[in-house]
C-alpha cells in the first residue's frame, strides 16, 4: 500500500499478506476507506519493503570535476537517509567537513533537475589546498523538514540556490563547506522518509491527536521515541498536553526490532513519574511505533525495570467513530450511509442553501443570505444561530457541534449543545480572510483555507477543549500545510489525509485539487468532469468515501485510492454536509 495515502503498518513483503495488514487497520487510519466491521487480524509492525527502492550510490571517481563531485554527493544523500547513514555521501567531503556536517538536522525537498554551475571563490584557496571554487546548485524547492521531521511546503515556482565550497588537494576535488541537512528530490522523498504519527493526548484527556512527522527510514523508531519524549509543536500548543517525562530519555541511541519485539530502553526518569503519567507515556510510545495499533510485542524498560504493561488500563484509542454524509435534496435531509439514499427529515424552503451540516440529532443550514438556521433531527427549523449574524461557511465538528466563518472571514464561531461562542484569530494578517474550514475527526484540529496579502493556502491549528469537550480556544499559531491559492473547499478524508480544491475561476471554470497526509507533500486529486462546489467525506456503504457536489446538483463519490471511478450518490442536491 502506498505510504502517501495514510499511516500504514509496515508489514510482510508478500502482496497477499500486505493486503491482510491493510484490512487490519482501524477506520481512522485506513487510507483506502476499507470496511471496519467484522473479524480482523492485526500484524506486528514489521517493516514493509515491497514499495521501497534501495539505491547503492558510488563514491567519487578519481579526477572527478567539481560539478561531478557535488552531483555525486546529491546522488548519495538519499541512501544516507534511508539506509547507509551517509557512509558514501561523506566520501565527497573533506575530513573536516565530514566531521562537522550532520545530515539529520533538516531536509530540503525539490522537484525537477538540479542545475550545477561553478563560479570563482573570491576568498581564495585555504592553506594547504591547491585551488578552491564554489559550485552553486539551483533548485525548484517544494518543501522542507526541520530537525523534528515537521514538513512545511514552499512555493515551487521560485528557485533557490545552494552553494558548496570545494577545494582541491592531491589532485582531487572535495566539498569543504556546506550547510547541515540533506537535499532530496520529491521522487525520493517517500522512499527515504517515513510518515510517523507521534500520538499526542488532547488537553481534554479524551482524545488522541496524530502529530504527523517524516523521519528517516534507517532509524525512524529511535527518532519517533525521541519525539514522543520531546515538547509538542507550536501549532498544537494548548490543544494537547505537554509531554510529562520526568527527564526521561533514551538510555541507548537505538530502538531495535528483534524476533518481532520492539525494545525501548529508557533512563530511570520513567520510574519517578506517577503511575498515570507513566501509563500515558508508555501508551503514546506504543501507538506511535505501531502506527496507531497496539497489538504487537513492545518491551519498555527504565533503569532495568520492565514497564511494558504500564498502560494496560489506558483506554485511549486511535479509532474514530463512523461519520455519515448527508445531502439537502429537494426539501429533504437525505442520508447517504447506504447504497440507497434514505430520507431522514423534511427541510422546506432552502433550495438555494450555501452550506449544510447535519448529524443524527440535527444540524444547521447556511442560507443564501448568510444566516445560519438551526435544524432539528427531523429537519424542522429551530431558530437562527450566532445571533442572526451573517456567515460565509459552516462545517460540522466533534459530536455534532457546528462551526462557522464570519461573513468578513475574520473570526470563527462554534455552537455546541446550543451554547455559542466566538473565536478571534489574532495571528490573521490584516488583509487575510478565511474562505473555508474543516474539523478533524477527533475534533482537535482545524484546517482553514486562507486567502490574502500575507498568506495564501491551507493552515492547520489545534483546538483546545476542556474536560467536557467544550471549545476553549485555539493554539497560539497555525502551521501552513499548503501554499495552493484560491482554495475554496476542503475536508478531512480521515484522521491523517486532507483533501482540498480551488474554487472554480470565472473564465473556464478550471479547478485543481490535492490530497495529502497533513502536514506533508501534496499530490494531485482527480475530480469528476464537472464544476465542484463543495466536498465532504464519510461512510457510504461501509466504505470511507470522498463525496463532491457539482453545480448541477449531483453528488458523486469515490473510495479506495481516491483515484478510482466516481459514482453518482444522489441527484438534484442543494447542499452537501457531513456529520
Amino acid at each position: 500500500m502506498s505510504k502517501r495515502n495514510g499511516s500504514v503498518m509496515r508489514a510482510i513483503a508478500a502482496a497477499g499478506t500486505a493486503l491482510a495488514c491493510c484490512l487490519a487497520l482501524s477506520a481512522c487510519s485506513s487510507p483506502l476507506g476499507l470496511p471496519t466491521k467484522g473479524a480482523v487480524q492485526t500484524f506486528a509492525p514489521a517493516q514493509q519493503q515491497t514499495r521501497r527502492v534501495y539505491t547503492n550510490p558510488e563514491g567519487p571517481s578519481d579526477d572527478a570535476q567539481p560539478e561531478t563531485i557535488v552531483k555525486g554527493f546529491y546522488d548519495a544523500m538519499p541512501a544516507g537517509v534511508q539506509s547507509d547513514g551517509y557512509h558514501v555521501a561523506r566520501q565527497f567531503l573533506t575530513p573536516s567537513a565530514s566531521s562537522d556536517w550532520d545530515g539529520d538536522t533538516a531536509a530540503v525537498v525539490y522537484e525537477g533537475t538540479p542545475d550545477f554551475r561553478r563560479r570563482a571563490n573570491t576568498m581564495g584557496a585555504p592553506q594547504g589546498a591547491e585551488s578552491s571554487l564554489i559550485v552553486e546548485v539551483e533548485l525548484q524547492v517544494v518543501g522542507s523538514l526541520d530537525e523534528h521531521g515537521l514538513y512545511r511546503p514552499e512555493d515551487g515556482t521560485k528557485t533557490r540556490k545552494l552553494a558548496y565550497t570545494l577545494i582541491k588537494t592531491k589532485g582531487q576535488w572535495r566539498i569543504s563547506s556546506l550547510d547541515g541537512g540533506v537535499v532530496i528530490s520529491s521522487a525520493d522523498f517517500e522512499q527515504v522518509f517515513r510518515q510517523v504519527s507521534v500520538y499526542q493526548v488532547a488537553a481534554s484527556g479524551r482524545q488522541l491527536v496524530p502529530d504527523v512527522r517524516w523521519l528517516s527510514w534507517r532509524n525512524w523508531r529511535t527518532q519517533a521515541v525521541k519525539e514522543v519524549l520531546d515538547d509538542v509543536p507550536d501549532w498544537l500548543s494548548g490543544a494537547v498536553r505537554g509531554s510529562v517525562t520526568g527527564g526521561t530519555t533514551l538510555a541507548v541511541d537505538s530502538v531495535p526490532l528483534k524476533d518481532s519485539t520492539i525494545t525501548v530502553q529508557l533512563t530511570q526518569g520513567i520510574g519517578t513519574l506517577t503511575a498515570e503519567d507513566r501509563a500515558i507515556l508508555v501508551h503514546r510510545i506504543r501507538l506511535t511505533l505501531g502506527d496507531g495499533n497496539t497489538e504487537y510485542a513492545l518491551k519498555v524498560t527504565g533503569d532495568g525495570v520492565d514497564y511494558s504493561d504500564a498502560d494496560a488500563e489506558v483506554k485511549l484509542s486511535t479509532e474514530q467513530p463512523s461519520v455519515s454524509v448527508y445531502t439537502l435534496t429537494g426539501g429533504h435531509v437525505v442520508s447517504l450511509a447506504s447504497s440507497s439514499p434514505l430520507r431522514v427529515g423534511e427541510v422546506p424552503g432552502y433550495d438555494d442553501a450555501k452550506g449544510f451540516a447535519f448529524h443524527s440529532a440535527g444540524g444547521a443550514v447556511l442560507r443564501a443570505d448568510g444566516i445560519v438556521e438551526c435544524l432539528e433531527k427531523d429537519g424542522s427549523a429551530c431558530g437562527r444561530m450566532f445571533d442572526g449574524d451573517a456567515m460565509s461557511a459552516v462545517a460540522a465538528g466533534l459530536d455534532g457541534e457546528i462551526w462557522a466563518v464570519a461573513d468578513n472571514g475574520r473570526a470563527l464561531y462554534v455552537s455546541r449543545n446550543r451554547k455559542e461562542s466566538e473565536i478571534q484569530l489574532p495571528w490573521l494578517a490584516a488583509g487575510d480572510v478565511i474562505t473555508a474550514l474543516a474539523v478533524s475527526p477527533e475534533g482537535e484540529r482545524l484546517a482553514l483555507a486562507v486567502s490574502g496579502e500575507e498568506r495564501n493556502g491551507v493552515l492547520m491549528i489545534g483546538v483546545a477543549r476542556d474536560g467536557n469537550d467544550e471549545v476553549t480556544g485555539l493554539s497560539r499559531t497555525p502551521i501552513t500545510v499548503s501554499v495552493a491559492r484560491n482554495v475554496g473547499m476542503l475536508t478531512f478524508y480521515n484522521d491523517l489525509n486532507l483533501v482540498y480544491a480551488t474554487a472554480p475561476n470565472d473564465e473556464d471554470r478550471h479547478q485543481e485539487a490535492w490530497r495529502q497526509v497533513a502536514p506533508g507533500p501534496a499530490q494531485v486529486q482527480r475530480l469528476p468532469d464537472a464544476t465542484v462546489v463543495s466536498m465532504a467525506s464519510g461512510q457510504i456503504s461501509l466504505y470511507r468515501r470522498l463525496a463532491v457536489l457539482d453545480d448541477a446538483g449531483i453528488v458523486r463519490s469515490v473510495s479506495g485510492s481516491l483515484d478510482g471511478s466516481w459514482s453518482i450518490a444522489d441527484s438534484q442536491v442543494t447542499a452537501l454536509g457531513v456529520q
